[in-house]
This record gives C-alpha cells, structure tokens and sequence, in this order.
C-alpha cells in the first residue's frame, strides 16, 4: 500500500515537461545524431548505410523440404543445422563463403508438405556468375548433407572410435545402413592414414552395432588412433547417413525484390495519404494546432524507428514496414487522448487564467498515468515474445518496442510541447502573462482613495 501510495504521488507531481522542450527536442536529435554518424561508417565498411534485406535488394532462396520429419519439437534444431551450414560454405573453386541469411527461416507448409525457405544475400565481392556456379551448388550439397542426412557425433579413446547417430541404426532388412557405413569408413581409411597421419589398421569385422545401445557404431583399429579435429570432421563427413525420408533442397535461384521501388513508392503514398486525413480529421475535431502537432510527434516515431534499425544494424524487410504502420496507429491513439484533454481544459472556467505551456501540463498530467500504463501493458507482452518467440515474430518484436517507446515519448513530450508553441505564434508574451495575484495588485492601484477625491 505504501509503495502504491508513493507511486500515485510520484504521478500527481507536475513534471513542467512542456518548459523543458529544449531538453525534450535535444533526445532525439542526438538519436538521429548518433544514428548518421553509424550510417557513415556502416557506409564505408560494409557498403550500406542500411541493413537492406532480400524484400528491398533481392537475393537467393532455396528451400529445403522435410515432410513429416519437420515439428514443433525440431523445428529450432533443424534452423541451427541450416545456419551452421551458411557460416561456412566450401565451394569446388577451394574457396570458404560465409552466407548471410536474410532475415528470418520461414516455415512452411504441414505435414507431407512441410519445408524451411532460407534467402539469401549475394555474398560480398562475389559476382552474380560465380554465386550460381560455386555458392549456391555448394549450399545445397551442404544442406543435403549436413540437414537432410544423419550426421553423427564423435568419440575417439585409444585405438576405438565410437560414432554416435541421433536415431537407432536398423541393421537388418535388404537396406542395410550398416553395411553402407561399413564399406563407406573402408573406403575412406587409405586417404586418413595418408592425409591425416590417422594410423588406422581396421577390417569389415572391427566395425559393429552396439547392441546395447543401436545408435552407436563402434570402430575398433589394431593401433592407437592419432586423434585431431581433421581426423573426427574427416570421418563425420565420410560416416553420414543418408535419410531417404529426409526430403530434397531446391532452388538457389535468383528472387526479386519483393518491396520494389514501385510497392514502396506506393507504401510512403499511402502512408502520406493517411497523415494528411489525421490532420484534417484532427484539425476539425480539435484544432489545426493540435493536427500539425501530431503529425510532427508521428514523424518523429518514424525517424527514431530508423535511427535504431541504423544504430543496431538490423536488417529493414517487409516486416519492419508492418511494425511502421502499426505503431503510427498506436501513437496516433496516445496523441489524441491528451488533445482530447486539453480541449476540455481549455473550455474550464480557468482556462483564461493559464498559459498554453500550463494547460498542457495540466492535461499531460491528468492523462500521464493512463499511457503509462498502457505502453507497460503492451511492452510486457512485446518483450515476452521477442523473448520466447520464433525468430520470424522476434524480428517484428524489436521495431514494435522501438516504436512503442518512441510513440509514448512523443505522445507525451513531443506533441504537447509543440501544441503550445503553435499557440504562441503571432501573439505577444503579454497575452500570456497570466498572474491573478498580479493582475489583482493592479486593479487595487488604479482604484481611487477617498483622500484624493476630497483633494
């Protein structure tokens, strides 16, 4: 109850925060300060002032098609196999590409049809015929093998190695995977001995199921194995185990941009469009003042919007669009509740004794508890899902909290204090000078004492 108490308190102080607009207005331009200078040196390292994803540029795809193997359960562990893959891809040119993939793995489809769509940017100083020639091959064969094939883990001690698959090796049947990973390590024991120095001596019987546990297949060589991480990546990459459920990969093809310079042109217009209705609408139901006001704290929300994207050198894709408009409407809404307020100060009988700067404390104060509380609602339920979300919701998460701050500061900060400037244009301080103390202290002068009528 005391905490309660303190903290109803805390909001029934008058913050003055319209008189302190230099401060409020100096915020954001060190934001947007601080924003150019990152857009400056993202320009001249990485080629792009913005993190600008496949839906603006375009890119590649490829998707990779797993059925009934893809669930709720794996679906995280399949996107950490697909970005291993894209770290590090190993071209037939003998050349290492690291693949940015742009922006987040989609999952598509259910059942039979289920896959993973990936795109991708055209790797840095690499030309459009070399990315269909070496790269995009080169991630396919990778993604067959290292997704869609059972890789297994590694244990050398001694003169054993133990290969350990994540499902149990059925050994009997006319498809035997035993016998292909038999003739598969016998094939590749010459080239480890003689690139790696492995010193393994083994025959087809030294090589067995674990019957104790059938996901393991133990190696058994007549000499101590020379143990390196060449020699474990050697025979994990040799020891894979097809999977002729697993699916296919396709694609690698080139893709569009998807926000094209005509969709965009199309976006902002239509964006334009709905700032100037909110002014009308706004300018009628309140004050033009009040419209022009909101607008300004709107075009604010969009620019620190971009600002962060720039700072944090997020990718901007269609989705980061969506979290634009979305928050315009809620800031628009926070906006609008104060206006509201304040034409209903100024209609009181004390509203010809106060100032512009003092009618929109009064009407931020009466309305600072409800919006606080509304942004606290809703950033609760924002983070969550940047927290526990997929990775195609955590994307949008982090321009909507962006927003959110942005859109309560403007709404609360910024309109009001422009509102009460827009006031103040072609009028003179003494119009405002509003003192009734003072203002009674004159009228008490200028009255006649009965001394001097008798003079």
């Amino acid at each position: 109850m005391k905490l309660k108490n303190k903290f109803d308190a805390l909001f029934d102080k008058d913050f003055h925060i319209v008189e302190k607009r230099k401060i409020i207005f100096a915020i954001p331009l060190a934001i947007i300060v601080v924003a150019a200078i990152m857009m400056i040196v993202f320009r001249f390292t990485m080629g792009s002032a913005f993190n600008l994803g496949t839906d603006f540029t375009g890119g590649y795809s490829v998707d990779i098609k797993l059925g009934n193997k893809l669930n709720e359960e794996n679906r995280q562990t399949y996107y950490g196999k697909i970005e291993e893959v894209f770290t590090a891809v190993k071209a037939e040119n003998d050349k290492t590409y690291k693949v940015e993939i742009s922006g987040a793995m989609q999952s598509q489809g259910s059942g039979d049809t289920a896959s993973i769509r990936v795109k991708y940017s055209q790797v840095k100083g690499v030309s459009e015929s070399e990315m269909s020639r070496y790269v995009n091959p080169a991630i396919i064969s990778a993604l067959e093998e290292k997704v869609l094939n059972k890789v297994p883990s590694i244990d050398v001690k001694d003169n054993v190695i133990t290969l350990t698959y994540d499902e149990v090796i059925n050994a009997d049947g006319d498809n035997n995977p035993l016998s292909e990973l038999k003739t598969a390590f016998l094939n590749i024991v010459g080239k480890l001995n003689s690139d790696i120095g492995a010193n393994i001596t083994v025959d087809e019987s030294s090589i067995v199921l674990n019957e104790e546990n059938k996901k393991q297949i133990s190696i058994t060589s007549s000499t101590a194995v020379n143990d390196s991480k060449k020699l474990r990546a050697a025979v994990v990459a040799g020891m894979n185990m097809p999977d002729m459920y697993s699916g296919s990969v396709t694609g690698g093809d080139m893709v569009g941009a998807t926000v094209s310079t005509e969709l965009l042109f199309n976006a902002v217009l239509a964006v334009a469009l709905a700032l100037i209705f909110m002014l009308c609408y706004i300018g009628l139901r309140f004050q033009l003042s009040s419209g022009l006001a909101c607008i300004i704290a709107l075009f604010h929300d969009i620019i620190i919007m971009f600002a962060f994207m720039a700072i944090c050198h997020i990718e901007l894709n269609s989705t980061f669009i969506a979290a634009l408009i979305t928050i315009l409407g809620y800031s628009i809404n926070n906006s609008i509740i104060i206006f509201d307020r304040v034409r209903e100060n100024m209609r009181s009988v004390y509203a010809k004794n106060m100032t512009p700067e003092m009618l929109a404390n009064k009407s931020i104060k009466e309305t600072l508890m409800r919006s606080i509380n509304t942004t606290i609602t809703t950033l609760i339920m924002i983070v969550m899902v940047a927290l526990i979300g997929v990775s195609d919701i955590k994307i949008f998460a982090f321009p909507i909290i962006i927003g959110l701050l942005a859109g309560t500061f403007s709404s609360i900060c910024i309109a009001p204090s422009f509102w009460a400037l827009f006031q103040r244009v072609g009028k003179s301080k003494a119009n405002f000078n509003i003192d009734t103390k003072s203002k009674k202290n004159k009228a008490e002068k200028k009255k006649v004492k009965p001394s001097e009528l008798g003079a």
